[in-house]
């Protein structure tokens, strides 16, 4: 079960519960004390689950929102709370707790009324004259302050209430993503981040502001960037989703040897245009609720930063970011991570790890930063062996595969051993034209080389845009394909041929 459907069941068994014990009142007697016990025990842990922060189950008190709003809800759910809890008190001290619990034990245990006769939890007899008047007035007000905290969320929490009510939908099942069209954005800035990265800010055409409206956070889009004869297409991660008026942000880090990043960080100038795909990618939360874990080295904190504003903005769970560097000087985003920090100081915890200063992070070092949220979603983003060092320390310390997230972009190292030189028949829009693909060369690598267009654009199996169908012969692949791929498919930026005879289709 998911950790946010785990979160309404449980609050619709208290809310029942409390209704219940609600109706059943002084006349239901015997429901009314079992009833009572039930709403006790689960607000008991209820309250262990927010202490240990348990994944899906958020903190007691509001973390979010600033200033008045966050102090009237506090003070709201404080009020609810503690009257709730005064009034299951009071109701405790009125209860023959003995004769209560001999006449459920007595079909088990004969003699259960006559040892348990006398039983008393917490006796009120000697300090309330009327504990009946005091306990009705009580549960009228809890009742009065549930009414008005339920109203207070509703108006100011709308989003995760109306989730409560009607249920959060399930994650839609990562299929295959189409390759899209392309569109051209025209360049409206660039302005330097570090000292080896650029910000890059671009302009949607109002015609296609709806499809890029749609981005979420962690997506990318892919770029074809004119830095060769044959322009290369570049998957970058949105470091700044949409805004209203479509100008959206990707931040390019120069790589060395990248023709692509090179080019970008010192040729591109704003009124350029540059043609574009997507957005894509799965890279990204189902629920912005719950507590998030969030481990990024170098360029991987892109895709981290609309995911933590999204987290802290539309969520209400707490966010711990890791972020490792080589040294303070090349840390992106430096500025926008503190302003978050400064404006959500307790749901923002913000880490960081400078391996000129600290040294080179290593598993013991890792497990100190992050061992109190691994019972979090994680997130993961940078190098290839960053990443799997990570991943192995991670699954190792007890965190659920299912919780651990990773993204990548730049090619996976492919040892593809080919039969040779091959030609393969490449099918796209209705038109057969003849490759020429080396041996080990993968079929997207050919097809660049050849200046065919190249759907897609991450290279390393991520974003399912290059996925084409085997019509014929056989491939083989350097690393197992992903699931939700149909049989009879493959990735051109995986697949080399196998054999002579291949045709693909895209």
């Amino acid at each position: 079960m998911q950790a946010f459907n785990r979160l309404r069941l449980f609050h619709w068994t208290l809310a029942g519960l409390f209704a219940l014990a609600w109706l059943s009142g002084d006349e239901g007697e015997l429901l009314h004390v079992w009833v009572g016990y039930g709403v006790l025990a689960l607000l008991l842990v209820r309250t262990v689950l927010a202490v240990l922060r348990t994944h899906g189950f958020s903190r007691l008190l509001p973390q979010s929102g600033g200033g008045t709003q966050l102090l009237v809800s506090r003070l709201l759910a404080l009020a609810m709370l503690g009257s709730l809890l005064l009034t299951a008190l009071l109701g405790l001290g009125m209860v023959d707790h003995g004769e209560v619990l001999g006449q459920a034990l007595s079909p088990f245990w004969p003699d259960a009324r006559q040892q348990l006769a006398g039983v008393s939890i917490l006796d009120l007899s000697d300090r309330l004259e009327d504990p009946a008047e005091v306990h009705e007035f009580m549960a009228n007000l809890s009742l009065l302050l549930v009414g008005v905290h339920t109203g207070w969320v509703l108006l100011c929490r709308r989003r995760m209430a109306w989730a409560l009510l009607r249920g959060a939908p399930a994650p839609a099942p990562r299929k295959a993503q189409a390759a899209t069209s392309s569109v051209v954005l025209q360049v409206v800035a660039v302005r330097e981040q570090t000292s080896t990265a650029v910000d890059i800010e671009l302009q949607v055409p109002e015609s296609e502001r709806a499809r890029f409206a749609a981005a979420r956070p962690g997506q990318f889009i892919s770029l074809q960037v004119p830095c060769a004869a044959t322009p290369l297409w570049r998957s970058y991660s949105l470091s700044r989703l949409p805004d209203a008026d479509g100008r959206l942000r990707i931040t390019v880090r120069r790589v060395a040897g990248g023709r692509a990043s090179s080019w970008l960080a010192s040729q591109l100038h704003a009124g350029m245009t540059l043609s574009a795909r997507g957005p894509a990618g799965q890279f990204t939360p189902s629920s912005p609720n719950g507590d998030f874990l969030l481990i990024a080295a170098g360029s991987g904190i892109t895709p981290m930063l609309p995911i933590l504003r999204a987290v802290l903005e539309h969520g209400d769970g707490v966010v711990t970011l890791l972020q490792v560097e080589r040294n303070a000087d090349s840390l992106l985003f430096a500025d926008e991570l503190a302003a978050l920090a400064r404006r959500w100081p307790q749901r923002l915890q913000l880490r960081r790890w400078l391996s000129d200063e600290q040294g080179r992070l290593d598993g013991d070092a890792l497990l100190l930063q992050v061992w109190g949220e691994l019972q979090a979603e994680c997130f993961l983003c940078g190098p290839q062996g960053f990443m799997d060092m990570v991943s192995a320390e991670l699954l190792q310390s007890g965190m659920l595969a299912a919780q651990l997230h990773r993204e990548q972009f730049g090619p996976v190292a492919q040892q593809v051993r080919g039969a040779g030189a091959q030609r393969v028949a490449v099918e796209q829009d209705g038109q057969r034209q003849q490759l020429e693909v080396a041996e080990g060369e993968v079929l997207l690598a050919a097809m660049e080389r050849a200046g065919l267009p190249v759907p897609g654009g991450c290279r390393s199996g991520v974003c399912l845009g290059c996925r084409c169908q085997v019509k014929a012969g056989q491939v083989q692949t350097a690393m197992p394909l992903p699931a939700e791929l149909p049989a009879g498919w493959t990735l051109a930026c995986q697949a080399s041929p196998a054999g002579a005879g291949v045709v693909v289709a895209f």
